[in-house]
């Protein structure tokens, strides 16, 4: 929290805050309006970082894939009902290179990451964000 502490002439001490951290502040203790500007400049904060391109709506079933621990690559092919031989062939890989990257034994590369993400119809910056995380 950025804020200061002034004192008037008189000695009371007055404390300068940010109306962001004001806000947050006044929402704990359940004031209304302060819930509601907060929520308003979440949703802002939000639709810009989308329409910026820095951030990314998961879909359900993709998140539901990382959340029983499937690499991303595999969650998307099996939610596209695709096998490993049919998605390699449709992205121009190995078979056995796509069944190391949904093993974890190699990290994908940008070019193998596209290739699978145009095959199964995705937007190429969803594989690409969450695979930096992946396990390799």
């Amino acid at each position: 929290m950025d804020l200061q502490i002034l004192r008037t002439e008189a000695g009371e001490e007055l404390v300068v805050l940010p109306r962001r951290d004001f806000d947050v502040l006044l929402a704990r203790l359940g004031e209304e309006e302060a819930e509601d500007r907060m929520t308003d400049r979440l949703a802002q904060e939000a639709r810009a970082a989308l329409a910026e391109g820095t951030e990314l709506i998961l879909p359900a079933w993709f998140s539901d894939g990382l959340a029983t621990h499937r690499h991303p690559v595999r969650a998307a092919r099996e939610h596209a009902g695709r096998s490993e031989a049919q998605l390699a062939a449709e992205a121009g890989i190995a078979p056995a290179e796509l069944a190391a990257i949904e093993r974890g034994q190699v990290a994908a590369s940008l070019a193998s990451l596209d290739a699978i993400s145009t095959a199964l119809g995705l937007d190429p910056r969803l594989l690409r964000r969450v695979c930096a995380d992946a396990p390799a």
